[in-house]
């Protein structure tokens, strides 16, 4: 659907040509559902038999990949950055829970960024194996 930007707070804006249309707020429920549907077909799409795709979209499937990992770890600390023990709408969690709880958000948060820092130094690498062998080339 061109047109439709969906940005990390679950906003969706949507522009046709200079007519601009009233911003939507999606809940991060769905948000969440809809990334979890794409990377499961991403997954099959990699895993299954059969050429999935050329090197060129793949070059281009892990320069996606590199910024999606970023957005989910920018998420993640957001989320914990929401598990605050000073909160009021969590006063009836006990505090060392909340305490964990932030704590493993935190580090899935640095786990996921440090997995996108590893793979974007694979894109250049992709890159190459698509010059050499050429964009085109399905594997």
């Amino acid at each position: 659907m061109a047109g439709w930007q969906v940005r990390a707070r679950g906003e969706v804006n949507a522009m046709r040509g200079h007519e601009n249309l009233p911003e939507l707020s999606l809940p991060p429920t769905v948000v969440a559902g809809h990334l979890r549907t794409c990377a499961e077909e991403l997954s099959a799409l990699l895993r299954g038999d059969g050429s999935a795709a050329t090197l060129g979209e793949l070059s281009e499937v892990v320069t996606q990949l590199v910024a999606g990992q970023h957005a989910l770890s920018h998420a993640l600390a957001g989320l914990a950055g929401r598990m605050d023990v000073r909160n009021p709408a969590l006063a009836t969690v006990s505090p060392s829970e909340v305490e964990v709880l932030t704590e493993v958000l935190q580090a899935a948060a640095c786990a996921v960024s440090c997995s996108a820092e590893e793979l974007a130094d694979a894109e250049p690498l992709f890159e190459f194996a698509s010059d050499s062998a050429g964009p085109d080339t399905r594997v």
